[in-house]
């Protein structure tokens, strides 16, 4: 059965007659006739009646009627709504990142940059389980964009000949603990003593951990950091944290409150807050029009 058959039969219960109908659908009123034929032959009765002017529905007919004006709204609602997606799709920047940024970086960047860009439609991919696998989605066109905090060793995307960078901002990353009962740190980094072992809470997303180990590395190599626990998600850090599991660097973002109410504090000076760059990087082969104007945007946008 085709689409036209019952749109032929539609017109035709519209008219009441051949020529007419067989003109709205610019075609012959003989082809005209030999469709409606052809469609009752597929029902396998008779729809319209020819005995007499205007043509009328057969029985048959007035029970087929309905059913062909729901399949003919389905069809083009279908169709309609296939387009649109895929307008959607084409227009839609897929990104990959971590948790943290999603959660806490991403809403506030792309408000920001409402103004200035056209799609209004993106995705966020956030269950890469390594750093290669961020990398090989954007070189298969899985992603057009990886946001990451950046290696303080830049050992990790340092191929400048197939990736280009961007940075978007900073976040600070706060080491913090829970208060004993005076309100104070239960561990203080800075005076505890060479080999003293610190329960330390992981974020185990690994563009994550890329300041945090470099700073632990470089600051307290003498101290033996025991991971109690490890997510990525940074909420669940900061909870742990409060029920007083042991210290963690934690985005600035979204433990300033408790910071202010004491429910944390620090766990060292502000010298020990971790400065990082939030960079946006992409595959240099990726040539989607989509995602070149986008590229082009966010460098030129006060926004980044």
């Amino acid at each position: 059965m085709e689409l036209k058959w019952l749109e032929d039969f539609l017109s035709l219960c519209e008219t009441g007659n051949f020529r007419i109908s067989s003109e709205r659908r610019y075609v012959s009123q003989p082809a005209f006739s030999r469709r409606i034929k052809t469609l009752e032959e597929w029902v396998g009765t008779k729809l319209i009646d020819r005995s007499g002017q205007p043509a009328k529905l057969t029985v048959s007919g007035e029970v087929f009627k309905p059913v062909a004006q729901e399949i003919v709204q389905l069809a083009y609602q279908s169709r309609k709504n296939i387009l649109t997606q895929l307008k959607v799709d084409e227009e839609k920047i897929r990104f990959s990142t971590v948790n943290t940024l999603a959660q806490f970086f991403l809403p506030g960047w792309l408000k920001k940059l409402q103004s200035v860009i056209e799609t209004t439609s993106f995705s966020v991919t956030t269950d890469y389980s390594s750093i290669d696998d961020y990398l090989v989605a954007l070189e298969e066109g899985a992603e057009d964009f990886f946001i990451c905090y950046e290696d303080p060793t830049g050992m990790i995307v340092n191929d400048t000949t197939k990736y280009s960078s961007h940075k978007l901002g900073t976040e600070l990353l706060v080491p913090v603990v829970s208060p004993d009962g005076d309100g104070r740190p239960t561990y203080w980094l800075p005076s505890c003593k060479p080999g003293y072992s610190v329960p330390y809470l992981m974020n185990n997303s690994r563009p994550t951990l890329w300041p945090i180990k470099h700073h632990l590395k470089t600051r307290y190599s003498d101290l033996v950091f025991v991971s109690v626990y490890e997510t990525s998600i940074a909420t669940a850090l900061k909870d742990m944290v409060i029920e007083g599991y042991g210290v963690a660097w934690l985005p600035n973002s979204i433990v300033v409150d408790d910071l202010n109410s004491g429910r944390l504090v620090r766990a060292a000076e502000e010298s020990d807050d971790i400065l990082v760059d939030i960079k946006i990087y992409r595959y240099e082969q990726n040539t989607e029009p989509r995602a070149e104007k986008f590229w082009q945007i966010i460098k030129q946008s006060d926004a980044g």
